[in-house]
């Protein structure tokens, strides 16, 4: 299945209603989308319909109850937010446990040889 991008609008729209970042609602729809075709394709099996029907999946879609659809979104909001939580406490106690570098600073200017 190929990741489409969604629409930017949708998702200004879904950061500022959940209060979360652009990134995070973009992957949150995402998400809520690839969960909504799996939903899909285990409602096609079970009644033997083709799964690469699209009309079939509009309709199946629009028989779905709104808050249904918008609970799908706000699951996949809850699992995003939940994910960075964890990869930032996962970064912050590796960043705990090593010691802290120096950085080294880079500039662009060539090296100089004294002989």
């Amino acid at each position: 299945m190929r990741t489409m991008t969604p629409d930017p609008l949708a998702v200004l729209q879904v950061a500022e209603m959940h209060d979360i970042t652009e990134e995070q609602a973009a992957t949150a729809i995402n998400w809520a989308a690839h969960m909504t075709v799996h939903a899909w394709e285990s409602y096609a099996d079970t009644f033997g319909l083709v799964k690469k029907d699209g009309d079939a999946m509009v309709a199946w879609h629009s028989m779905l109850d709104p808050d249904l659809r918008s609970s799908v979104l706000d699951d996949a909001v809850t699992a995003v937010v939940g994910a960075d939580a964890m990869l930032a406490e996962i970064h912050r106690t590796q960043d705990s446990q090593q010691p802290a570098r120096a950085r080294v600073m880079r500039t662009n200017r060539p090296r100089v040889r004294i002989h």
